[in-house]
């Protein structure tokens, strides 16, 4: 039967012991000091007619090709599949180890930790034996709708950004949910640099609330084009209470679009393609900005500044990035997956060619803001920090747009 779907979904804790540097802030002067709530792994594999695709999440900041290659070929190796079907996608929480990504800081050398890199493998490796062990008939439930409130434009509040909530949810027999991948692009910088506990920030308090209605379900979040998208305008405070109270705003409306949700006929594809993302020319001598008369933003642009010397002295005589980027097909759905931290203005321009385009952030490798030329115009911190100018992001659209279409819904 052509268009049966089996699904099987797993989660495992991958929270390393205290002591190790966390990922995120350039502001953070200390070590972990423990956990407040686990960071997890949550593994789904979906088959139809022998095509199986790997989606893993990851309560990361992100993970470089380094570390993520390896792993989608052990991935492929024991699913049964190619490397292309397999996607490693971090959460970006800013309050995880680093140690996966080897971007960031650009003046530290950053490379891989062996032995957190060892322990994440390890543990995804079991829970996607899990998962296959556990693949059953199942059907899957699509539905998408705006939530307000929770995320936008990082610098300026009056600019509109993608707000869209799209939940894809696998159910069994009997109609109960298996597993829910949930897609919603913001930056999961509710805690601060004065926080040193591992959290997942926002989409782990969402997930809880998922999961105290559904409590056989897998919950996966798939973060978006979050490059210019953030709390910052909406969070009351930096607190773990403003961590729970924004993640059950995101949770209840996950289950508001479950149960308004309809069934879609099964499919499943994929490609993958390797890019060159080209380096911008850098001025020989730091910039000065001026002031805008806005502290915070002063301050951020001064961030960015820095980084921008750093990146100068980093990429000298280099002149593009070489990553991956990738489409994968769930039904009438397409997830994008891209490596490293798109504008809102990529997700709309990709789902007014198709509505159920969903750019995936900071998949399968991290390399960095992919700046608008107004981002670049208005020297924003994400654009003075990117290494790219606008034509990576209009090669990423271009990119997208057509590897899509080439992975066709079968409707």
């Amino acid at each position: 039967m052509e268009n049966v779907l089996l699904v099987g979904a797993s989660e495992i804790e991958i929270t390393p012991a205290a002591g190790l540097a966390m990922d995120g802030y350039m502001a953070r002067d200390s070590v972990s000091a423990g956990v407040h709530d686990p960071l997890m792994a949550q593994v789904l594999v979906l088959d139809q007619a022998g095509r199986r695709a790997v989606i893993v999440t990851l309560d990361v900041l992100g993970v470089s090709q380094d570390f993520s290659d390896g792993l989608r070929r052990d991935l492929a190796a024991l699913a049964g599949t190619a490397d292309d079907a397999v996607l490693i996608c971090a959460s970006h929480t800013h309050a995880g180890p680093s140690g996966l990504q080897t971007w960031f800081p650009v003046d530290a050398a950053p490379h891989l930790k062996p032995d957190l890199a060892s322990l994440i493998r390890q543990r995804v490796l079991e829970a996607t034996r899990q998962a296959v062990a556990r693949l059953q008939p199942a059907h899957l439930r699509a539905g998408s709708g705006e939530l307000a409130g929770l995320g936008g434009d990082r610098n300026r509040p009056d600019q509109p950004v993608d707000q869209q909530v799209s939940v894809l949810s696998f159910h069994d027999a009997n109609d109960a949910p298996i597993a829910v991948l949930f897609h919603f692009a913001c930056h999961p910088t509710v805690l601060s640099a004065a926080n040193y506990l591992y959290s997942a920030d926002f989409p782990g308090a969402a997930r809880q609330h998922i999961r105290a209605v559904y409590p056989g379900a897998i919950a996966l979040y798939l973060n978006g084009a979050a490059g210019n998208i953030s709390t910052r305008f909406y969070r009351r405070d930096q607190s773990f209470a403003e961590v729970a109270r924004l993640g059950q705003m995101l949770g209840e409306r996950v289950l508001d679009l479950m149960r308004a949700s309809s069934i879609e006929a099964a499919a499943v594809d994929w490609q993958c393609e390797a890019i060159a993302l080209p380096f911008r020319v850098f001025a020989a001598e730091a910039r000065a900005l001026a002031g805008t008369g806005n502290a915070r933003l002063d301050t951020v642009r001064a961030e960015g500044a820095f980084i921008e010397a750093q990146l100068r002295r980093a990429l000298g005589g280099r002149v593009a990035q070489t990553t991956v980027v990738c489409a994968v097909r769930v039904g009438s759905w397409v997830l994008l997956a891209t490596p490293g931290e798109a504008f809102s203005d990529l997700a709309l321009a990709l789902r007014a060619v198709d509505p159920h385009a969903l750019i995936v952030g900071y998949a399968n490798d991290y390399v960095g803001y992919f700046p608008t030329q107004a981002a670049i115009d208005a020297a924003t911190y994400e654009a003075l920090s990117s290494p790219y100018d606008a034509r990576a992001h209009e090669l990423l659209y271009e990119r997208l747009s057509a590897m899509m279409r080439r992975v066709p819904s079968n409707e």
